[in-house]
């Protein structure tokens, strides 16, 4: 059945006439990565034919996109395409192919919305992806786009906020509290794999038992399967402490859990659910913050990266040189790595020794 295609209520879009596509067309309209909308507006300079070639090849392009990349990336595909579509349609411009001044205008749009510039970024990326799956001019490349991108960064700033780092320290503090709920068992061990690990919200929930190997001096090795810069999956085994591995086990002995997830739902007082989802890492571990007894503004800027956060700042207050921190958080750019280092660094600089040397500390 071929899906109705029409503009966004209000839209002074005029529909495209609907396109002939495979069966799991419908399915792609809805929940596909670049599916949202497809129309043609009164105003574009492309013939409605044109429009629809673009679309047909988009949408043959799609199904093989979402086997190639994780889901976390089709996902943020689809938000980006939707919200350029809405800004698009409901002005009378053209999403596909698009301008450059349709671009410019749409950054603007999101600088006046108070968006950072690594989400507007995301979202150009985005769009220049479409054009090029979809065969057609990327007006991401017009020299008023870069201009336009180069201006923003220069109202705005290119820094990015970074989570709070969740330290071992403070994990500590959350492991001495006492077992109230048979959640808390589940919670104890994944905030002690997360940390040992240095494993992303998505790598963490991605665990199953059969990745754990326990090592006979009583500590563990867990394999991260397939990590956001490891896109062929060719994994990375990683260290996990001795109190990580009881952790693990009196959390995999409560539950009964042997074979599949690790990190599971908890329903009730002991039924368990699905896996876990990424967005219930960054909920746990604030809930993590609230119960040791940070600030309301320390524990709401904790976020499912802060034991990775929390654990390379740790390994730098240790005097870790940093290949070694790039090698346990599994860095490819050390760009990465010493940005979750730059407080120490900074502390440890040729300033920070001139005021000790000179009783300023």
């Amino acid at each position: 059945m071929t899906p109705a295609i029409a503009p966004l209520p209000g839209s002074p879009a005029r529909p495209l006439a609907a396109i002939a596509a495979p069966a799991q067309l419908p399915a792609l309209i809805d929940h596909g990565p670049f599916g949202a909308i497809v129309a043609v507006s009164a105003e574009s300079d492309a013939p409605e034919h044109e429009v629809r070639r673009a679309y047909e090849t988009l949408f043959k392009w799609a199904p093989r996109a979402a086997r190639a990349y994780s889901a976390q990336t089709c996902e943020a595909w689809r938000l980006d395409w939707k919200a350029f579509s809405r800004f698009c349609l409901t002005r009378g411009l053209q999403p596909l192919p698009a301008k450059p001044e349709t671009v410019c205008a749409f950054i603007a749009w999101r600088m006046g919305l108070a968006k950072k510039p690594a989400t507007i970024v995301r979202t150009i990326a985005t769009i220049a992806r479409a054009h090029r799956a979809a065969g057609v001019a990327n007006p991401c490349e017009a020299e008023e786009v870069r201009l336009s991108k180069r201006a923003m960064y220069r109202e705005l700033g290119a820094r990015q906020d970074q989570a709070r780092g969740l330290l071992w320290a403070e994990i500590q503090r959350f492991l001495e509290l006492p077992i109230l709920t048979f959640r808390d068992h589940r919670d104890r061990a994944l905030v002690a794999v997360a940390y040992d690990s240095m494993g992303r919200s998505e790598e963490i929930v991605a665990l199953d038992v059969k990745h754990f190997e326990w090592m006979p001096d009583g500590s563990g090795v867990v394999l991260i399967k397939r990590a956001k810069n490891d896109p062929e999956g060719k994994g990375a085994k990683t260290y996990v402490s001795s109190l990580t591995v009881k952790l693990m086990k009196t959390w995999l002995s409560a539950s009964g859990i042997t074979t599949g997830a690790v990190f599971r739902v908890v329903r009730g007082n002991r039924a368990l659910g699905a896996r876990l989802r990424p967005a219930a890492i960054h909920e746990r571990i604030q809930r993590v913050g609230e119960w040791i007894g940070l600030s309301v503004s320390e524990w709401k800027a904790l976020s499912g990266h802060s034991t990775r956060v929390g654990a390379a700042q740790d390994l730098g207050a240790l005097n870790e040189e940093l290949p070694g921190v790039m090698q346990a958080g599994r860095w490819k750019d050390p760009r990465s790595a010493l940005r979750y280092l730059e407080n120490i660094l900074a502390s440890r600089g040729a300033m920070a020794r001139a005021a000790k040397a000179q009783g300023r500390a």
